[in-house]
This record gives C-alpha cells, sequence and structure tokens, in this order.
C-alpha cells in the first residue's frame, strides 16, 4: 500500500463523510416506518440492506484511491460490532433490525464491511476496476432484496433441488436477474463508461452468475460468495 499516511487520512475522512452523509438520513427516514407502521418485517429488513449497499457503492464510486475506500469499510465493521454488542440487549434491538438468530446482525454487518474491503482491494487494488467493485455491490444488494420482496410473497414455484433449501422460488430468483442486470447496466455504462452494449453483456452475464450463486448459496454465506462471483465473472469478462 504505497501511499502516504498525511494522503490517505483525508481520503478515508472523505469516504467516511459520503457514507454518512447517505447513511444517516436514510435510516431515520426508515426507523419511524418500522415502529409506527405494520411493515412486514422481512421488507423492513430489505430496506436496511438496501440502504446499506447502495451507501457503500456510492463510497466507492466517490472514494479517491482503492486503500482510502477498503480502510474506510474495516473501519465501519470495527465500528459497527461494539456498538451494536452495546445496544443488542435493549428492548428496540429486536424489533429494529429483525435478526434471524441472536447476534446475527452484528455478525453479519461485520463480514459484510470485510468482504466489501476485500472485494475493493481485489477489483480496484489489483485490477483498477473500482466500478466493477461498486457493480458487484449494487447488483447483489438491490437483487438480494428483488428476490426477497417478490419470492417471499408471490413465490408460488419452488426451486426443487439437492443443492438447495426448498425455500426459494423462480419468482424470486428471476427478480433479482432482472435487477441486478439493470443495476449493474447503470454502474457498468455511468461509472466504468462501458459502451451500452458492451455493458448489458457484462451486467446480464453477472447477473445470471450472482443469481445462480445466490440459489445453491446457503443463506448464511450467500453474502460473501455472491458479490464475489459477480466481481469475479465481470474481471474475467474484462481480461478475456
Amino acid at each position: 500500500m504505497n501511499i502516504q499516511p498525511s494522503i490517505l487520512f483525508p481520503q478515508i475522512l472523505h469516504c467516511l463523510s459520503v457514507f454518512a452523509a447517505f447513511i444517516i438520513p436514510a435510516v431515520l427516514l426508515i426507523i419511524p416506518i418500522r415502529f409506527l407502521t405494520r411493515i412486514p418485517p422481512y421488507v423492513f429488513r430489505k430496506l436496511l440492506h438496501g440502504i446499506a449497499f447502495t451507501c457503500v457503492t456510492l463510497m466507492i464510486l466517490s472514494a479517491k484511491s482503492w486503500a482510502a475506500a477498503a480502510l474506510t469499510s474495516v473501519l465501519i465493521a470495527v465500528a459497527i460490532y461494539p456498538l451494536l454488542s452495546a445496544f443488542e440487549n435493549a428492548p428496540w434491538y429486536e424489533k429494529l433490525f429483525v435478526q434471524k438468530s441472536v447476534g446475527e446482525t452484528k455478525k453479519s454487518l461485520l463480514l459484510l464491511f470485510f468482504m466489501f474491503a476485500v472485494l475493493i482491494s481485489v477489483s480496484w487494488g489489483l485490477f483498477g476496476k473500482p466500478a466493477f467493485a461498486a457493480a458487484a455491490v449494487l447488483m447483489w444488494g438491490t437483487g438480494d432484496a428483488a428476490a426477497a420482496l417478490v419470492g417471499i410473497p408471490y413465490g408460488r414455484h419452488k426451486v426443487h433441488s439437492r443443492f438447495t433449501d426448498g425455500k426459494k422460488s423462480w419468482e424470486g430468483s428471476l427478480s433479482m436477474l432482472a435487477v441486478s442486470f439493470v443495476s449493474g447496466l447503470i454502474v457498468l455504462s455511468a461509472a466504468e463508461k462501458l459502451p451500452l452494449p458492451q455493458a448489458a453483456l457484462f451486467a446480464g452475464l453477472g447477473a445470471l452468475s450472482g443469481t445462480a450463486t445466490e440459489l445453491f448459496s446457503p443463506s448464511e454465506y450467500d453474502t460473501v460468495t455472491v458479490p464475489a462471483v459477480i466481481a469475479a465473472v465481470l474481471l474475467l469478462l474484462e481480461h478475456r
């Protein structure tokens, strides 16, 4: 990491300010929705996911260097874990975060932000493609949300395979494919400046690979496997 601390420190502050500028008002806006409405828990959970992934995407695209973006992700992970640990016994905590199991929120966020750091380090640090890291993050975040928001209430046709958990549906998977494709197309054409046909090809193959990975990955691991596979596919297409 050949970057002077005097340069890196303000770059990290910039990343943190961008992340905070988007996530703080977004979270403050949706918290009343959780406590004052009857929004289904899984819908609110996916709203939180969508906000987190979108804010990280914007942070990556606005970062001055890969080191600043990666270290910012690590710092956020290190800060979030003890903060959530301090409040996890509060009566409002469980209602707000809609956990699948005790301690799931802080563990998943820790894993998530460390995954972001690795993704940025590889896609941007090694291959010089920050938009590929951003695309993989946003394609996974929006696609996963779409899969749940459509698949849970409307998923009538389950994917029956010994490699799946029997809960995922074709409706949810097709929704993930479509939304991931659109997200990837936007980032790759706008940030990476790929020609539209090339951006569509990359987004389509990335979305297809991500959807397949999500379908066959255990739910506790898809936070890592899906964006990693999407980024790998984009990098392979670029260097084919």
